[in-house]
């Protein structure tokens, strides 16, 4: 596909018939990583009992009323997954977006060293992060440990790379002369940004808000060192159900889990479409 401000160059490879046994590999990998998991998962989740065979008899919804009605600790987790991952996906955007226009479009010195610094937390376990965050906001003047407050600093610090990255390859694709061209007939520097960069960016800046909206959703490693009583979040209300021994409650959360990623990444690839057609359309106006 090619947009505006961009150019792709594609070549097709002939396999010969070594494309049927690459295919056979791929859906392998795929039935056995994926589609084999997810369809447990969702044939317990609508089980009475998931150790007996499928049958019409054994069919029931019951395990998600439980997960998302009557288990307290569940419904609150959803919420609480939902609020954290949505304003650490929009922070880490916004923050990464920054430093990614620092990187490619100026020429301030320390810029690639800030670069780095924002990738600096994808080789840490989210572990190491969450102990790290506890002794930093643990004590006055920042003493945020047990609200939510800490969860999302912690959610920002793990998850940003990921933006900037996804950012900073979507802004390297968009030739700087479009905004060049922008400021030379009198608009300004904003309006250079707001009427080209940013229309222009739009699909790359959904698919990193998407990047950092999925893994935070589901974040497990650096809660469950940094969350308290009315902070849990869906990850924790698995992990308690688990240990109760409620697999197909379990079961159940999960299946809600992958429902809410796979809508948003449907709603992100249909807004990315669509954003094509308005940067294609739009006027600049100084």
């Amino acid at each position: 596909m090619r947009g505006p401000g961009r150019g792709v160059r594609t070549r097709r490879t002939d396999l010969g018939s070594w494309r049927w046994l690459l295919l056979a590999f791929c859906l392998a990998v795929v039935f056995f990583s994926a589609i084999a998991p997810i369809g447990v998962l969702t044939l317990t989740a609508f089980s009475k009992s998931w150790i007996d065979p499928p049958a019409l008899a054994n069919l029931t919804l019951s395990h998600f009323n439980a997960a998302l009605f009557d288990d307290q600790i569940a419904a609150r987790g959803i919420l609480n997954s939902f609020r954290l991952a949505t304003a650490a996906a929009l922070i880490a955007v916004l923050v990464g977006a920054a430093i990614a226009y620092l990187d490619v479009r100026t020429e301030l010195r320390g810029r690639r060293l800030l670069d780095y610094l924002a990738i600096l937390p994808l080789g840490l376990p989210g572990t190491v992060i969450a102990v790290g965050i506890l002794l930093a906001f643990i004590r006055p003047p920042f003493s945020i440990y047990g609200t939510i407050w800490i969860l999302l600093v912690a959610y920002v610090a793990r998850f940003i790379p990921l933006a900037t990255r996804s950012v900073n390859a979507t802004f390297r694709q968009i030739d700087p002369s479009l905004e060049e061209a922008a400021r030379i007939t009198g608009a300004r520097w904003l309006t250079a940004i707001r009427r080209i960069l940013v229309p222009l960016s739009r699909p790359g800046l959904l698919v990193a808000f998407i990047l950092v909206f999925i893994p935070a959703f589901g974040e497990l490693s650096a809660t469950i060192l940094l969350y308290t009583g009315g902070t849990e979040t869906i990850a924790i209300a698995i992990y308690r159900l688990n240990d109760l021994g409620q697999l197909e409650v379990v079961s159940a959360l999960a299946v809600f889990t992958i429902a809410v990623v796979l809508t948003l990444a449907g709603l992100v690839s249909w807004l990315s479409g669509s954003s094509w057609t308005t940067a294609e359309t739009a006027p600049v106006r100084g």
